[in-house]
């Protein structure tokens, strides 16, 4: 019976450790840097070295018109980072703002953006691969 008891409560405790993960993907911080537009459109531009940072890029349109060639561009950083080191690489890279997310996830924002880019946590290992699986 104990053991039965012990199980219950360390199953309950995950299900609230998912529970949380979930809700913090959707809270975030944000601040706006001065920026360097040129510098931020060639790190987004060149290539993945595997070197520098490992990101993914995120292009959109702002006003809804594709062709207008007025597009919102993010560097979502692959890896989980804390807010201190989301800010300085998006520092780094020239970026006008950034997106921390309380599950680690970091998006540095180009200038066209609005509202600080896409508030959705799209880091692609951040939280680690298997957490996102277990929450459905």
């Amino acid at each position: 019976m104990k053991s039965l008891l012990t199980i219950y409560i360390l199953l309950s405790f995950g299900e609230l450790g998912l529970a949380n993960m979930a809700q913090m993907r959707k809270k975030s911080h944000t601040e706006e840097f001065e920026g360097m537009p040129a510098l931020f459109r060639a790190m987004s531009s060149s290539p993945n070295d595997g070197y520098t940072y490992n990101w993914s890029v995120v292009s959109f349109s702002t006003n809804g018109q594709p062709e207008s060639g007025i597009n919102c561009i993010v560097l979502y950083l692959d890896q989980c980072t804390s807010w201190n080191k989301c800010r300085q690489t998006c520092l780094k890279t020239g970026a006008t703002s950034y997106r921390w997310f309380h599950d680690g996830c970091c998006e540095c924002v180009g200038e066209l953006c609005t509202n600080y880019g896409v508030n959705e946590s799209r880091c692609r290992l951040c939280p680690e691969p298997g957490l996102e699986d277990e929450e459905d």
